[in-house]
């Protein structure tokens, strides 16, 4: 079953990453503009838990697994690093303090965690937004793994994993970007999605009324003031009772709202590329009052939305169709030699 509400929530949190970082793109309008919004990887990683567990089956392999999340995941991730990596080389002042590295390069089309060049509070690869992709692939790796276990065993199995790792990054680690990745609160988010999806699939039941109460709920605790909580009771609780509440909620279907949930990943990859033209060309037809910078963020996260849709259906489903392609020759191929054999 296609849960159609989820691809509404996945649309959602893309544009609100795509907001918190067009509010950040003009020195001058930040003062007018607040930076909020980032909470869409939570609802990402909560909803990334759920899908693992909820289309998971018992005959799974851990080989089968991994390989179909890699050609889901890393051919656009990949042009994207390795076109970022191009425009550092040829092209550096397209983005704000950014310079190029070989090594980080490498180190981001494997999403080996590294201390950001340009941002160095932060463990990111040099295509920033990649940052979430290194933790899914974690995810994705530990889940692998434990398809070897009984369906039973799984959820259970990686919690404890994620767990354990967590532990020993926090005690014994230092402050490098490997034990820095690893001590984040922000693993557990895939816990709780995928503990949801185990109340789902056993028969949970929650009312309408009550789902709406815990979407607005949520999305009220997720615009509250940054803290200095733990990014998992801060964003993490929020995040998963707003997936509680999206997929219990009575609401219409929308094709476009469907299209827009398909096309998030796309939206999230490519949109700084997007901004950063727009940071280049928009300010000089706005001005630099408040309305000036609403209306900067406004346009665009409108046309970040807009590039992402071409993205998904000109780039990712081509690379994604052309994979497909591969494969579907490689069986025709053995098909045919089969027929020669037996014939």
């Amino acid at each position: 079953m296609k849960l159609h509400s989820l691809q509404y929530l996945r649309a959602i949190a893309a544009i609100a990453v795509v907001w918190s970082h067009a509010a950040i793109q003009v020195e001058s309008y930040k003062p007018f503009l607040r930076e909020t919004g980032a909470f869409g990887v939570d609802i990402f990683f909560v909803i990334s838990g759920f899908i693992m567990v909820y289309i998971a089956r018992e005959n799974d392999t851990p080989a089968r697994f991994f390989k179909n999340r890699v050609r889901r995941v890393v051919p656009l991730y990949w042009f994207f690093t390795l076109l970022m990596a191009a425009i550092l080389l040829f092209m550096p002042a397209l983005f704000k303090n950014s310079s190029f590295s070989l090594a980080a390069t490498l180190k981001s089309l494997f999403f080996i965690p590294e201390t950001s060049i340009s941002h160095p509070q932060h463990v990111w690869p040099i295509l920033a937004p990649g940052w979430s992709l290194n933790y899914e692939m974690y995810f994705y790796a530990l889940f692998a793994l434990a398809l070897l276990a009984p369906l039973k065993f799984r959820v259970w199995i990686i919690s404890i994993a994620i767990t354990i790792v967590f532990l020993l990054a926090n005690i014994f680690g230092s402050d490098g970007p490997i034990s820095n990745f690893y001590s984040s609160s922000i693993v557990f988010e895939f816990v709780f999605g995928m503990v949801l999806a185990l109340l789902f699939r056993k028969g949970l039941k929650v009312s309408n009324g009550v789902a709406w109460v815990l979407l607005l709920l949520g999305f009220a605790l997720m615009l509250l003031p940054e803290s200095s909580l733990p990014r998992i009771v801060q964003y993490g609780i929020p995040a998963l009772m707003i997936v509680l509440g999206t997929l219990y909620i009575r609401i219409a279907h929308s094709k476009f709202f469907v299209m827009l949930g398909d096309t998030s990943y796309s939206l999230y990859i490519c949109h700084i590329f997007t901004l950063g033209l727009c940071r280049k060309i928009l300010p000089a037809f706005l001005g630099g009052d408040a309305m000036a910078a609403v209306l900067f963020a406004v346009i665009a996260t409108l046309i970040c939305i807009v590039s992402g849709i071409f993205v998904h259906y000109l780039i990712d489903e081509w690379l994604l169709k052309n994979e497909r392609l591969t494969q579907i020759k490689r069986i025709l191929i053995g098909r045919n030699q089969n027929m020669k054999t037996s014939a």
